[in-house]
């Protein structure tokens, strides 16, 4: 019997073939892997940049510092002082008491109608007391060196030692012997260590806990 002798171009097609086949698969099966595995990964991804984003939007509600009260009629009557103010910004900051003018160490809040009083943020009650010109006086401490203190108040609902939360009601609107003022007010006075500071100022503080 003869034996037939391959040619010699048989050896090296056959292996193209051979490699040409392990590559096809290769990017078949790497396909298919691609094809179950992305969607997974990216919902995952996705889920957790979302969760992250929910998170920091929740913190940034959560350490935001609210107006002391809750009623949209209140307004301004009386700005807290500040020496670098216009002349016209200075006359509208000062408060008279008996012919005095004296400059405003906080802002009157005022309005035609009773309104509440609350919190601006997380806080321990450290005083309750009464004053002759500004009526009864709620000192609040808070976090970060932050004190608030509520003046011309009425139905105090709240004593010394109290913890409380941002926005529960502490009283009610009330009244003052400051000259020119509506029944209803609130004088707002804020601290931060220690140093009085504009309540505008204050309301755009970052809080963190």
């Amino acid at each position: 019997m003869t034996k037939r002798k391959l040619k010699e171009w048989v050896i090296p097609t056959l292996g193209l073939i051979v490699m040409c086949g392990a590559i096809l698969l290769y990017y078949i099966l790497g396909n298919m892997i691609n094809y179950n595995l992305v969607p997974e990964d990216t919902y995952v991804t996705n889920s957790l940049v979302e969760d992250k984003d929910s998170i920091e939007v929740q913190k940034e509600i959560e350490n935001k510092i609210i107006k002391p009260f809750n009623s949209n009629e209140v307004s301004i009557s009386k700005y807290y002082y500040q020496t670098a103010d216009e002349e016209a910004r200075q006359q509208q900051s000062l408060i008279k008491y008996e012919n005095i003018y004296m400059p405003n160490t906080g802002i009157l809040y005022s309005s035609d109608n009773e309104f509440d009083i609350v919190s601006v943020l997380d806080g321990k009650v450290t005083s309750t007391k009464e004053d002759e010109i500004l009526g009864n006086i709620i000192e609040i401490e808070h976090s970060n060196g932050l004190i608030t203190i509520y003046q011309s108040v009425k139905d105090v609902k709240v004593k010394n030692g109290d913890v409380i939360k941002q926005g529960d009601i502490i009283a009610k609107s009330g009244s003052n012997k400051l000259e020119n003022e509506k029944e209803n007010c609130l004088h707002f006075e804020t601290y931060k260590e220690g140093s009085l500071i504009n309540p505008e100022e204050f309301f755009n503080l970052s809080v963190s806990n």
